[in-house]
């Protein structure tokens, strides 16, 4: 269904900065920002807002609707119940949507953390099996805390950012882009613009996880969410992990 309307779902681990973003992007000062070990962010928290966005290369701008949907941090850890419970949290929201479509999906991705590990890995898969693939291009990674950045950190920033970028061409071929928040007011704007330009047209592929619920729903099925390929991948790992192959064996 066509949509003027530009909706963006907000993915990554706990702390990653998504509701950070959220601030900068929507102009509220009164989103809660993640302290301490407890996410801030335990259902999906939704704003929709107006933007203004820069079309075609700089020639015109248009005042465009966006909603962004805050999910809640994945597991930051080898733990599976906290994603199981994302993802139905996840699915609650998609429900809501009605008739409107996820037009992009951004993962966060902190650059103060340590080199990408298993963990990361692992829920860079899970994103891939959220979207599935002709939804990929419609997918962006963004990479928080350069506002914490010190001169002195440069080059080891840079060479985990050069990680990333190596972890996206190998798990998403066809995308995604890759943008740097900054938390400067202005560093959100080329996201925005990003996800306005594709639009949210009705020749869209859908968000492969929406596609699955929807289809298991019309079928009655229970524990739907378990059953699509992002359930799979989840419940996958816990497996995986209970037979003692340990990290590195589900990568």
């Amino acid at each position: 269904m066509a949509s003027s309307n530009v909706v963006i779902l907000l993915v990554g681990l706990h702390g990653a900065g998504k509701s950070t973003f959220t601030r900068a992007a929507t102009g509220r000062d009164d989103i809660e920002l993640g302290r301490g070990v407890a996410p801030c962010t335990e259902t999906c928290s939704t704003y929709s807002f107006n933007h203004a966005v820069t079309m075609e290369h700089g020639l015109y701008s248009k005042d465009s609707k966006f909603t962004i949907i805050d999910t809640p941090g994945l597991a930051d850890r080898n733990t599976t119940e906290q994603n199981l419970e994302v993802l139905q949290v996840i699915a609650n929201q998609l429900r809501h949507l009605g008739q409107e479509r996820v037009s992009g999906v951004i993962y966060f991705h902190s650059i103060e953390g340590v080199r990408l590990h298993g963990v990361d890995m692992a829920n860079i898969r899970l994103l891939k099996a959220i979207c599935g693939a002709p939804f990929f291009p419609r997918v962006a990674f963004v990479t928080t805390r350069w506002d914490r950045m010190r001169d002195s950190d440069y080059e080891m920033l840079m060479k985990r950012n050069t990680e990333l970028e190596g972890a996206r061409k190998d798990l998403l071929p066809d995308g995604p882009e890759i943008f740097r928040f900054l938390n400067d007011g202005k560093s959100h704007q080329p996201v925005l613009e990003y996800f306005a330009r594709k639009g949210n047209i009705a020749a869209q592929p859908p968000l492969l996880f929406a596609q699955e619920l929807e289809l298991y729903r019309q079928r009655k099925l229970k524990s739907a969410v378990k059953k699509t390929t992002a359930g799979k991948q989840v419940t996958t790992r816990r497996k995986v992990r209970k037979g003692g192959g340990g990290i590195c064996s589900f990568l």
